[in-house]
């Protein structure tokens, strides 16, 4: 059976194709991954900062530069422009306002912000994705890490239109107001279904872990999200294992569509979470990390239906402590042989981007 794109697979022959398409995908059955270096190419900014506007100033003072929005990205996503990196978002987990970049040779230009929401409260943003004229930003749907308290604000997931050409919206927006196409989801629809175990067996994961402390309990908290064929997926750093929530992306945004969620379990290991999701061509990639604190870092590929992923690369990324997380995937070429993914991280002033190129 060919291996079909992701964008092409049928939820009804989900189970099928779980099994059959990654057979024969990346390392064989029973093989150690490789481990992979980045690549020896600078990475650089034009102008020289994301998240110029401010300083996130408190009673007049600048906070510490690592409470502020370019020490704290946390997901990015491009619309597939001619040419490429034409338009792309990325969102940081201290503010309710992304940014644009664009890409080219290897260098990250900063462009304008979005505001995403009004909350007085911030957002916790953790994932960025693209599908079918839509950027989504995804809150992280957990407590706070630091204070330990519910954090309601964060069960947040916004969408907004863009021009498929350009990558850009048709409508007005800043940095101060909350333009009218930005929707919100629906008020308490994936917490419900998270808190409820919701999306079969699996659900009871995310159920046991809803609401509890992310450092001493394992608790549920989002870090990435990818959509297609329809479906959102959001990973969760915990529980750790490599849980994905599975459901109908409109639903997320209106009522009266049914959710549709299923859980997925994709046994990344005992102390391991999802730290980002990215759609390519052949599916999900998935990047794993640590729960909590360590530097080890790998890449899966997941058909985005069954809980199978399969390990394509261990991470070797050189030079990062344990407070550099990495949380961002971005895709920048494909071809038969690799994907070549460019890695961002929490924890790093304007997100020490390096690349990686992943063997299928």
């Amino acid at each position: 059976m060919p291996h079909l794109p992701y964008r092409l697979r049928r939820l009804s022959i989900a189970g099928f194709l779980g099994s059959v398409l990654f057979v024969g995908t990346g390392p064989s059955a029973g093989a150690e991954a490789p481990v992979i270096s980045r690549e020896n190419v600078t990475w650089k900014l034009k102008p020289s900062s994301m998240f110029e506007k401010e300083e996130n100033k408190k009673n007049g003072q600048p906070k510490d530069l690592d409470k502020q929005p370019r020490s704290n990205l946390s997901g990015a996503a491009c619309v597939p422009t001619t040419p490429k990196f034409q338009s792309c978002l990325i969102a940081n987990d201290e503010m309710n306002y992304a940014q644009f970049f664009s890409i080219a040779d290897n260098t990250l230009t900063p462009l304008k912000l979005i505001l995403l929401s009004s909350a007085e409260d911030e957002m916790d943003a953790e994932g960025t994705a693209y599908a079918d004229g839509f950027f989504y930003v995804t809150g992280s749907h957990g407590r706070s890490r630091k204070k330990d308290e519910d954090n309601k604000s964060s069960y947040t997931v916004v969408r907004f239109p863009v021009d498929v050409a350009t990558g850009l919206p048709t409508f007005q927006f800043d940095a101060d107001k909350v333009a009218p196409q930005i929707q919100t989801s629906v008020v308490d629809r994936l917490r419900n279904a998270i808190s409820q175990g919701e999306g079969g067996k699996n659900g009871e994961l995310l159920k046991k872990a809803f609401n509890k402390s992310l450092e001493n309990e394992n608790g549920a908290n989002i870090e990435g999200i990818a959509v297609g064929n329809k479906r959102m997926h959001l990973g969760f750093r915990g529980p750790p294992g490599g849980v994905v929530l599975s459901v109908n992306a409109e639903a997320v945004f209106i009522a009266a569509d049914k959710l549709e969620p299923h859980v997925s379990f994709l046994g990344l290991g005992d102390a391991v979470g999802i730290r980002d999701l990215t759609a390519v061509d052949a599916g999900i990639l998935v990047l794993a990390g640590p729960v909590h604190e360590g530097t080890d870092y790998s890449v899966w590929l997941w058909d985005g239906v069954s809980d199978n992923a399969r390990q394509l690369a261990k991470l070797d990324l050189g030079g990062i402590d344990k407070n550099q997380k990495a949380e961002i995937l971005l895709p920048l070429e494909e071809d038969k042989s690799n994907i070549r993914v460019l890695v961002m991280f929490d924890g790093v002033e304007n997100g020490g981007a390096v690349s990686v190129k992943i063997p299928r």
